[in-house]
């Protein structure tokens, strides 16, 4: 069990739980969530210990906690958590802080869901769902939970008489204890106070229905309760349960107004709630996308929305995790935001937006953004030690694309700019125009890191030389690099044009024309049909055969001659048409190593549909649909199963590998389904 004390420098938070007033049939929601989706994720479990990483959850609307279905009968009715994301890590508060019971006030007796008939439990886009009948005393009830803010979670409960039913009074309660060590419950005249050992954190448990009965609250747990209602009424007895978690003082002074107007109109919230996923399906979902492909793309949607987290601490914007389920993920880092921005564009322009603002946030003076950034630095600090490759114009302009905002590009290109001029500043150690991965602290690991390819086997043997302080580089001149770097002068130029920078544009286009000349003269070997790195003092190919090698198709790089050579490498199934195709390192190479390889043999859906955009670039198009295909019907549990989307994927078998719920491999996964579509 984790000692709370170790979570000590978390932000304060309140928890709240409150109750609504019973509703009206009038007020009953119309709009249900589309219910051909069901369970497309597993996330049922009733975690056992803070750090139970076997158990998925839910969220939404960046909220920084998140739900799961229970799979323990004693916990029907309730939800599993709430599981608390923080920076660097993450904790169950419980398996179950608001567990709810129904009994009879006159006789006591309290009524089992663990003998619940036609029970289910189901996980819907946008909220999760229970339901099930009590033959005693005779009822039915429904319970939902959905996120009504990023900072309010809302569980509606719904509780009706079965046909033959005599009007009957009904007590409900709710009770609960915390895994965390330090954490007491404290009584207070119309709440429960949340305490924390040796910390400034508090929280309260408090309800807006009248006289609530707190039955007790101490070190270990606590008990609240009202005595009964008569569910005979029309619409039966509706309640709203809501749990708030608030970073400080000042941010539950701002929810607290929300909260009031939740709990006046819970139905209300229903619907919003309804409206809001109804219009991210349909942008989801367009007609030529085949519909055997609508479950994934669900589920890549879904994986999105529960890695989204809202401005704290030191994030200002918006954005998206790679994993929360995976403790070292809990920050934002800046490739996966490029790649995730594009995506969202399409199906939540506002957030994509965000997510690409959220790493500027932390541009320094001389113009580098860095590696990933947290909401706090108590666990993990910021990485300032490397940045990634830059893919940020490419992001911008495809947000542009979708959203015609001209003045979010005029607001962001001053910072484009000082970006991709850092790379030429920092990282060309000759300045001879083609630049290369390094460091800001000299070290080889930091300077693979910036590549994105932590251990790619093209950098087993590389030393590295520094350029000036702060500023160092690997003596290797990266193709990959530099083809992203031609991309972004050309999204550059684009994005000039648009806010009326003709003069820039101009500069933009003529460099992009004369590093396509230099990334055709350097990088491409004649004889076995590949782009590769280059050594930088001999000049010599370093024979790697990876990925990099089909970037200059996706920038459009490549001379036809090229790319046909470059094309015969990716189609032959000894080498990159594999099982699940585009593996990080050609199948035939001696190192070839997919189950632990991390970037020595497994598939990264980034680097796969970069390999299918570079081959539609130019005129495979049939082998390009063909591999997609391969590639989304083979890969684990992802069609018709409920396994989460994965970090990687083993090349020859389809099995999921390293990170489980990995936001970039949810949103390349959907560029590929779109296609045309985007």
């Amino acid at each position: 069990m984790t000692s709370f004390s170790k979570l000590l420098g978390w932000p304060l938070f309140l928890l709240t739980i409150v109750f609504s007033i019973p509703l009206s049939p009038a007020q009953t929601s119309t709009q249900p969530i589309p219910a051909q989706y069901p369970n497309v994720l597993n996330i049922k479990g009733s975690p056992q210990q803070p750090d139970d990483r076997t158990v998925f959850s839910f969220s939404d609307m960046g909220a920084w906690f998140s739900y799961a279905l229970p799979d323990q009968a004693k916990y029907y009715g309730s939800f599993s958590g709430p599981f608390l994301m923080t920076q660097g890590n993450g904790v169950w508060t419980s398996p179950c802080l608001s567990q709810m019971e129904l009994y009879n006030p006159a006789t006591g007796e309290t009524y089992s869901f663990e003998n619940a008939k036609n029970h289910y439990s189901l996980s819907l886009p946008g909220r999760l769902r229970q339901g099930f009948e009590l033959e005693r005393p005779g009822v039915s009830l429904q319970v939902e939970l959905i996120f009504a803010s990023s900072r309010t979670a809302m569980m509606h409960i719904q509780i009706r008489p079965l046909e033959g039913t005599p009007d009957l009074l009904l007590g409900i309660r709710w009770k609960g204890y915390s895994l965390l060590q330090g954490l007491s419950f404290g009584k207070t005249e119309n709440s429960i106070q949340l305490r924390f050992a040796d910390s400034p954190h508090i929280g309260a448990i408090s309800c807006s229905e009248k006289h609530p009965s707190i039955r007790y609250a101490s070190k270990e747990q606590y008990q609240l309760a009202f005595e009964g209602n008569d569910i005979s009424a029309p619409g039966g007895w509706q309640l709203a349960l809501t749990h708030s978690i608030c970073f400080d003082a000042n941010e539950w002074a701002l929810e607290k107004p929300l909260l009031d107007a939740i709990l006046a109109d819970p139905q209300k919230h229903l619907q919003l709630n309804d409206q809001r996923w109804t219009k991210m399906l349909g942008d989801l979902l367009p007609q030529k996308m085949p519909a055997d492909q609508h479950r994934l793309a669900v589920k890549c949607l879904e994986t999105l929305v529960t890695n989204w987290r809202s401005p704290a601490g030191f994030l200002k914007h918006e954005g998206l995790f790679p994993s929360y389920n995976y403790e070292w993920f809990h920050g934002f880092w800046a490739w996966d935001s490029w790649k995730h921005a594009v995506a969202l564009a399409k199906v939540h322009p506002e957030l994509a937006q965000n997510q690409i603002l959220a790493m500027f946030d932390f541009q320094n003076p001389r113009g580098m953004i860095a590696d990933c950034v947290y909401r706090d630095t108590v666990i993990e600090q910021h990485n300032w030690r490397n940045s990634k490759p830059s893919l940020a114009a490419w992001a911008a302009w495809k947000v542009f694309e979708k959203t015609a905002d001209t003045a979010f590009l005029r607001a962001l290109y001053p910072r484009l700019v000082r970006y991709h001029q850092w790379w030429y500043s920092d990282r060309d150690h000759d300045q001879n125009g083609l630049c290369e991965y390094g460091s800001t602290d000299g070290s080889v690991e930091a300077a693979k890191w910036e590549s994105g390819m932590d251990n790619a086997v093209r950098f087993d043997e590389v030393e590295i030389v520094q350029n000036k302080d702060s500023a160092w580089s690997l003596k290797q001149e990266s193709v990959d690099l530099n083809a992203y770097l031609y991309a972004e002068k050309r999204f550059l130029s684009r994005i000039c044009d648009v806010i009326g920078e003709e003069a820039a544009a101009q500069k933009y286009r003529e460099a992009s024309d004369k590093l396509k000349e230099d990334i055709r003269r350097v990088f491409f070997d004649s004889e076995s049909g590949w782009f590769y790195d280059v050594q930088l003092e001999s000049k010599e190919h370093v024979k790697v055969m990876g990925p990099e090698g089909w970037i200059p198709l996706w920038a459009e790089i490549a001379t036809p001659k090229q790319a046909k050579a470059v094309a015969r490498n990716m189609l032959d199934t000894s080498q990159f048409a594999t099982y699940i195709p585009f593996p990080t390192l050609a199948a035939n190479h001696p190192q070839f190593s997919p189950q632990n390889g991390y970037w020595r043999g497994p598939v990264w859906l980034d680097q796969a549909y970069f390999a299918m955009e570079g081959l539609q670039n130019y005129g495979y198009k049939k082998d390009a649909s063909r591999l997609k295909l391969q590639l989304i019907e083979r890969l684990e549990g992802l069609k018709e199963g409920e396994a989460p989307i994965r970090e990687n994927y083993h090349p020859l078998t389809g099995k999921g590998l390293e990170a489980r719920h990995f936001s970039w491999s949810a949103a390349l996964l959907l560029l590929m389904m779109w296609g045309d579509d985007y």
